[in-house]
C-alpha cells in the first residue's frame, strides 16, 4: 500500500504543488517562531522562578527546542498514525546526533561541560535503549508512556540537585551569558510562552499535512516520511539553536542543547504521545531501533576526543546520516495503518 491511504487521513487533500510549498513553509516559520517564543518566555520565567542557569540550559532550552516534535507527535497520536507519533520522535534524536550535532563538531570544536561526561549522555543511551526495547514489539501503550514520562521526571529532577552542587562557576557563567535574555516583565514573558505554544499547535498541524500531501506526490513511503522527512522539517528549530549558538561562539550551550533534546524526544516526545493513545508503528523495524542506538553511543567517543578528533568524528556523522537517510528513501516495505 502507498502513502495515499495515509495522505487522504491528515494530508492537505490537494496534489498543488505551489499549495504544499506554500503550507509547508508556512509550518515551519509557525514551528521556528513559536520554539523561540517558547524557550524565551520559559527561559524568562525560570530565572525569575530562581531555577539555577544549567538546569534551564538542559530543560528549559533543550526541552523548548524540541517543542515542534512533541506537538508534531502529539498531533499524529491523536489521528492514530502510530508511525508518525513515534517515527518523528526516534528520527529527530538520529537527526539532531548525526546532522546537527555533527555539523556543530564539524564547524566549531565544541566544549562540552563535565555533566555530559559523567550522566547526560550514559542517560541518552539508556533512554535510546528503553524505547528500543518497549519498541520491540512496534507497540506502545499508556503504561509504558507512564513509565518513559515517570523517567523524564526523574531525569528533571536529577538536573535540579545536581546544578545545585556544580562547582566550576565558570562554566555556570558561560551558561547563563547564553540562556536567551529576560523578558521586560513577568506578564510578557508569561505572553511569549502561550504564544508559541499557540504558534506550535498551528504550525505542527500545517507541517504535517503540507509533508504528508507532498511525501505522497513523490511516492515516498510513510517509513522515509515518519523517519527522515518529518524530523528534518521538525528539526528546523534545533538547527536555529545550533547556528545561533555557533555565531555566539556558546559552545556548552550548542552540545548541552542536543543532548537535552534527545532524551525528551526518547522519554518524554513518545511516552507523551502514547499517554494520548496507544500507539502501533509497524513501519519501524529492527534496522531503524539499532540506528538509534549507535548514534547514541557514537556521541560517547566525540565527548572524549580532542577537538581536531572532533571534528573527524562530526564528519562521520554527517557520512552516517547520510547513508542512513539513503536507505530509508530507497526502502520499499508493505505498509499501512
Amino acid at each position: 500500500m502507498t502513502a495515499t491511504l495515509f495522505s487522504s487521513q491528515i494530508g492537505l487533500g490537494t496534489t498543488d504543488p505551489m499549495q504544499v510549498v506554500i503550507v509547508l513553509v508556512a509550518g515551519i516559520l509557525l514551528q521556528v517562531y513559536g520554539a523561540k517564543l517558547l524557550v524565551s518566555g520559559g527561559s524568562g520565567l525560570a530565572r525569575r522562578a530562581g531555577v539555577h542557569p544549567l538546569v534551564i540550559g538542559s530543560t528549559v532550552v533543550a526541552f523548548g527546542a524540541s517543542a515542534p516534535e512533541l506537538f508534531i507527535s502529539l498531533w499524529a497520536a491523536g489521528k492514530g498514525q502510530g508511525d508518525l507519533a513515534v517515527g518523528n520522535a526516534l528520527g529527530s534524536v538520529i537527526a539532531n546526533l548525526g546532522l546537527v550535532l555533527g555539523i556543530a563538531a564539524v564547524a566549531r570544536p565544541l566544549r562540552f561541560r563535565p555533566q555530559l561526561f559523567l550522566a547526560d549522555t550514559p542517560i541518552l543511551v539508556a533512554s535510546a535503549a528503553m524505547v528500543a526495547f518497549l519498541l520491540r514489539n512496534s507497540w506502545i501503550g499508556r503504561f509504558e508512556g507512564t513509565l518513559l514520562c515517570a523517567c523524564l521526571l526523574v531525569y528533571a529532577v536529577f538536573l535540579w540537585f545536581s546544578a545545585q552542587v556544580e562547582a566550576d562557576s565558570t562554566v555556570i557563567a558561560r551558561i547563563e551569558r547564553d540562556l536567551p535574555r529576560p523578558g521586560p516583565s513577568r506578564w510578557v514573558e508569561l505572553a511569549q510562552l502561550v504564544g508559541g505554544m499557540v504558534l506550535l499547535v498551528a504550525g505542527s498541524r500545517y507541517l504535517v499535512k503540507a509533508a504528508v500531501s507532498g511525501a505522497e506526490m513523490v511516492g515516498m513511503t510513510q517509513a522515509a516520511l515518519a523517519l527522515a522527512a518529518v524530523p528534518l522539517l521538525a528539526a528546523t528549530p534545533e538547527l536555529f539553536v545550533l547556528i545561533s549558538a555557533l555565531v555566539k561562539k556558546e559552545k556548552e550551550l550548542a552540545g548541552g542543547v542536543v543532548i537535552g533534546a534527545c532524551i525528551f524526544n526518547c522519554l518524554g516526545v513518545v511516552g507523551m504521545a502514547a499517554l494520548l493513545r496507544p500507539v502501533l508503528a509497524p513501519n519501524l523495524n529492527q534496522t531503524d531501533l539499532g540506528i538509534l542506538l549507535i548514534a547514541t553511543v557514537a556521541v560517547l567517543p566525540l565527548l572524549h576526543a580532542k577537538p581536531k578528533a572532533r571534528q573527524v568524528i562530526g564528519v562521520g556523522l554527517l557520512v552516517a546520516y547520510g547513508m542512513y537517510l539513503t536507505q530509508l528513501l530507497s526502502r520499499r516495505i508493505p505498509e499501512g495503518l
